[in-house]
């Protein structure tokens, strides 16, 4: 099911949730950075190898890359409604975005839960599990980017060619070198 969004346009709530979602995780991510300057973050938890530091970081991480995953669908959505062009283009750069916001979350969360799970999985095991999980977004951004090749192409040359109006070149012999159609037409 393909929701044609090319007439609407993203309304405030829209634009005001996403921003919302993408700023609540940047604001997360520095608060974190502020609270591992705090005075005996780095002691260990007792009885753990783990640091009150590496404690919170995973606890902020999973908010941060909840906050990414929840961001994705309406990033997408949103990046439909904004964009104008080739449907083919538009809908292969929302998917892209989409997975790169994917992509983000599998990222941070290896980053931010390594200080709580390496000190009881060796590490090349954790890597590799977030390998697998990240290899399936870069995936879906390649295949994004490839299938925008040729209509990308086609529009850019379209609109450098001043073909941009919706004139095609297979039409060149119905216009003049203005573009304006020199047929005789009757019904006017």
């Amino acid at each position: 099911m393909h929701t044609d969004t090319s007439s609407i346009t993203p309304t405030r709530e829209t634009v005001r949730s996403v921003t919302k979602l993408l700023l609540g995780a940047a604001s997360v991510t520095f608060v974190l950075y502020l609270v591992t300057l705090l005075p005996g973050v780095d002691r260990l938890v007792p009885r753990t190898p783990v640091t009150f530091a590496a404690v919170v970081s995973a606890v902020a991480t999973v908010v941060v890359a909840g906050l990414l995953l929840y961001a994705a669908p309406k990033a997408a959505l949103l990046v439909r409604m904004v964009l104008s062009g080739s449907r083919e283009v538009i809908g292969n750069v929302a998917s892209a975005a989409y997975w790169l916001l994917v992509l983000a979350a599998v990222l941070v969360a290896h980053r931010g839960l390594a200080g709580v799970v390496t000190p009881f999985v060796d590490a090349r095991f954790y890597d590799a599990v977030f390998l697998l999980a990240a290899l399936p977004a870069v995936i879906a951004v390649a295949a994004r980017l490839y299938d925008s090749l040729d209509p990308g192409a086609e529009a850019l040359a379209d609109r450098v060619a001043g073909q941009g109006d919706g004139v095609s070149p297979d039409s060149a012999d119905e216009t003049g070198a203005n573009g304006a159609d020199e047929r005789t037409d009757d019904a006017n």
